[in-house]
């Protein structure tokens, strides 16, 4: 499912933009994972694809629940590609970086691990986020990690970092009128993070690079990050495309579980054309 960007993830994209750039001197072309971590599992993965020669990126969410078994991991839950992060033999984030390589068929050259601090600390940077809340959004859950209060009315808005996580988490209301699976959180997501994007990418984005070291985990040097974000000042929302691991179906498992299982032939053909 292909969203533009002005239309229509995760959390990452923004980071991705923020730590990488265009300029990229010995590559035409460079793919980045950017995760989230929620414990010991992967929340939301993003690979990103920055083209050097037209000055492009493409972006590509991958939901959670995508099966993907593990050899010699079958416990209940190990079979979601979420559940990687977490194998001590073949997880963490090159663990991680494998699995989405064997997905897609496409090198991964960089990666990018973030938590909810970072994500609060760089939409706080950029001044909020302008979104539009499509609905009432009113869910507690004083349990959670970190805990969530959850409380937005419809309408065009500017979200602070401390509201940003959950914005981007919100699943479900406390009465039950309103559920979202992985694939509708990934479009609301796509459309904060489209907006993020667009007020980062300014004068102020080397600045954003240089702090964002503080809160996230890569395979990056600070010279790279800070050498490509003064190169993206300036560069146009119109060149940045989303798009969602195409999906075949979503279904429950044999073990019970809920799945979203993808298109490999599709996933093949999105790969040729925008990532390798």
């Amino acid at each position: 499912m292909k969203r533009v960007a002005t239309v229509l993830l995760i959390t990452g994209l923004l980071i991705a933009i923020v730590l990488a750039g265009f300029s990229v001197f010995y590559q035409k072309k460079v793919n980045i994972l950017v995760f989230g971590v929620e414990g010991t599992r992967t929340d939301s993965m993003i690979l990103v694809s920055i083209d050097t020669k037209s000055n492009t990126i493409n972006a590509m969410s991958i939901p959670r629940d995508t099966y993907f078994p593990t050899e010699g991991h079958n416990k209940l839950g190990q079979k979601k590609l979420n559940a990687r992060y977490g194998f001590k033999d073949v997880g963490g984030a090159d663990g991680l970086r494998q699995a989405i390589q064997d997905l897609t068929g496409v090198k991964v050259d960089h990666y990018v691990k973030l938590d909810y601090d970072a994500v609060a600390a760089i939409v706080d940077m950029l001044g909020g986020v302008e979104v539009d809340v499509p609905f009432k959004m009113k869910y507690d859950d004083p349990y959670a990690t970190p805990p969530l209060h959850i409380d937005f009315e419809p309408g065009l808005q500017v979200i602070s970092g401390d509201k940003a996580m959950g914005y981007l988490r919100f699943r479900k209301s406390n009465d039950g009128k309103v559920r979202e699976g992985d694939v509708q959180r990934i479009e609301r997501q796509q459309a904060f993070l489209s907006s993020a994007a667009d007020k980062a990418l300014s004068v102020k984005l080397p600045f954003i690079a240089v702090e964002s070291l503080k809160y996230v985990e890569t395979d990056m040097t600070s010279s790279q990050i800070f050498s490509y974000a003064s190169a993206m000042i300036g560069t146009d929302m119109e060149k940045v495309t989303f798009y969602t691991l195409p999906m075949k179906s979503i279904g429950t498992g044999k073990d019970g579980l809920s799945y979203f299982y993808h298109d490999q032939d599709e996933t093949n053909k999105l790969m040729q054309e925008a990532f390798k």
